[in-house]
Parts: C-alpha cells; sequence; structure tokens
C-alpha cells in the first residue's frame, strides 16, 4: 500500500474537503483526486462515494479510514518522540566511569547535568579503565571516564584532569620514620597494586619501570579495605587515594610517605566510539563537562 495515497485519501475524509486535503498536501486538488483513485484502483476496491459535491465513505472505506486513523496518529506521535530526543525531553545517557570517579566526581557532575535535563535518564556502569574502555568499543556505554591507556583505534579521547596518588605505608614500616623517601629505595619493597586493567597500576609499573624498581613482592587486590587492611598490618606499601583513606590517616593507622621524585602523576579521559554518532544527551554532557572542567571540584589524588 502505497502510503502517499493512503494520505491523501485520510486528509480528504478527515478535512471533510478535497481543497483543504490539497492544501495541506501542498499538491493540486486534482493531484488530490489521482491518489485516492491510484489507492482504489490497487485495492481493488470502491473507497469513497459521491453523493453531490459530499464525499461519503464506503464500507471498505470505513475500514480503511480506521486503519490510516491510527497509522498517522502513530506516524505523528513518533515524530513529536523524535523532537523530544533533539530537544533533551527524553533519552537516556550510559556512562562508564572507575570507581573512585563514580564516588568523588559524579556526585556533582551527574545532578547538574540532571538539573539541566531532568527528563534524561542516566546509567551510570563503574569498573576499571580497561573494562570501561571495552565497554564503549562494545557499545555498552556511551561516553567512559578512565585512565589514558593504549586505546583501540575505534576510541577517540579528550582530556579530562591530571591526578595524582602517594605511598601510603603503616606508621610502624622503617619508611615512616622519614622526612621522604626516593622512588628507587621502593626495590625489594612488597607493593600492593590494584588489579590488572587499573589504570594507577598501569601507572605505578611504568613508574617502576622507568626507575628500574623491581619490588620483592607484588601483589593485586580490586578491593579497596583489603588494600587497606593489608597496609595497615605493615605487610607492605601501597599508592592510594587519599580521600579513600581519610578516617585512617586521621586516626594515624596510615601514614602518607613523601617523594623525592614527587607523587605519581598520571591523566584521566574522557571517550568515545569514534565511528558513532554521539546522542544529543551525550553531547550534552561533553558540551557541560567541558564548561565545568576548570570549576569542577577534583580531589587532588584519584587512583582509577
Amino acid at each position: 500500500m502505497n502510503l502517499k495515497q493512503l494520505e491523501a485519501f485520510y486528509l480528504v475524509i478527515k478535512r471533510k474537503s478535497f481543497t483543504r486535503a490539497a492544501e495541506e498536501l501542498n499538491v493540486t486538488q486534482p493531484a488530490v483526486t489521482i491518489q485516492i483513485k491510484s489507492l482504489e484502483k490497487s485495492l481493488n476496491v470502491k473507497l469513497v462515494e459521491f453523493l453531490g459535491r459530499r464525499v461519503q465513505l464506503s464500507e471498505a472505506g470505513e475500514l480503511l479510514y480506521q486503519y490510516a486513523e491510527k497509522i498517522f496518529d502513530l506516524a505523528g506521535d513518533a515524530e513529536e518522540k523524535m523532537k523530544d530526543f533533539k530537544k533533551l525531553m527524553r533519552g537516556t545517557l550510559r556512562i562508564g566511569t572507575t570507581k573512585n570517579y563514580a564516588r568523588y566526581m559524579m556526585p556533582s557532575l551527574l545532578p547538574t547535568f540532571q538539573r539541566k535535563f531532568p527528563r534524561i535518564k542516566v546509567i551510570l556502569d563503574e569498573g576499571n579503565s580497561e573494562d570501561m574502555a571495552r565497554s564503549v568499543l562494545e557499545r555498552k556505554n556511551e561516553l567512559a571516564f578512565i585512565s589514558q591507556l593504549n586505546l583501540d583505534r575505534r576510541i577517540k579521547s579528550l582530556f579530562f584532569s591530571t591526578v595524582e596518588f602517594v605511598l601510603v605505608a603503616s606508621p610502624e614500616h622503617r619508611f615512616s620514620e622519614r622526612q621522604s623517601i626516593s622512588l628507587r629505595e621502593l626495590n625489594g619493597e612488597p607493593v600492593i597494586l590494584r588489579e590488572k586493567g587499573s589504570g594507577s597500576r598501569a601507572a605505578i609499573l611504568r613508574k617502576f619501570q622507568e626507575y628500574g624498581i623491581w619490588p620483592s613482592v607484588i601483589l593485586e587486590a580490586s578491593s579497596l579495605d583489603f588494600i587497606v587492611g593489608y597496609v595497615k598490618q605493615n605487610r607492605g606499601v601501597s599508592f592510594m587515594f587519599e580521600p579513600d583513606i581519610k578516617e585512617e590517616l586521621e586516626k594515624g593507622t596510615l601514614k602518607v610517605i613523601p617523594i623525592e621524585e614527587g607523587n605519581i602523576i598520571f591523566f584521566t579521559d574522557i571517550i568515545y566510539h569514534s565511528e558513532k554518532s554521539l546522542s544529543p544527551p551525550a553531547q550534552a554532557f561533553l558540551k557541560m563537562v567541558e564548561k565545568l572542567k576548570g570549576e569542577l571540584p577534583l580531589p587532588r589524588a584519584i587512583t582509577t
């Protein structure tokens, strides 16, 4: 069934006039007549009859008009919904983030976004940097906040922030008696790191390689509580995010050890799939982040 022909039939009956239907379709009145006759011919059934200047529907025409009304009501509704997406009146934004960004950055970023666009549903996904990069590649998340990694060529990245994390030890550790230590003194020292795929783990290992450091033992853990407990028991040292251990530092059960070469610094990015068009919500979120980036309350150190 030709939808243009069906639309001409529908508007003639709805407007009760060939003239008004032609004006709405921006065609001539004879063109509307031709469309309806073509529709009758293609369906091999009489749809309209003329009683003087009045148009009357046949039984088949009555039935077809009911269907046409549903079809064009749905089409109009669909068009309005598409306009809503463009106007950010509806839609979904899926964002991936590392756990610490979820804890410290998203509580300020997401409410700002949702105040501007209250009808946009936001779904937040958490994981390590490699997991979140993979989620964007697999199109599970549209955007993600991760540490800088060697990314697939299909992933595009935008610089977000510089981050820093500090060396932490038990107060009973021999380093705690020192004003500062050199990174090279970690050679032969037990060190606990985050799991594979974590940006902090990758950054620390790169720094170790740069300085020729070989710890005696490297333990990996995804649980922050495990890492804190392990260091508190004086079984090794770790590079950690200060806000995560604020309570331990205040109680004196952990201590930050200054490093002569400076704390370990790396960069975080916002990434997205270069081969996929960003949705209006994702475009609006990126624009908002770019505008607020210099005003965001970034913690002094963030591990990922």
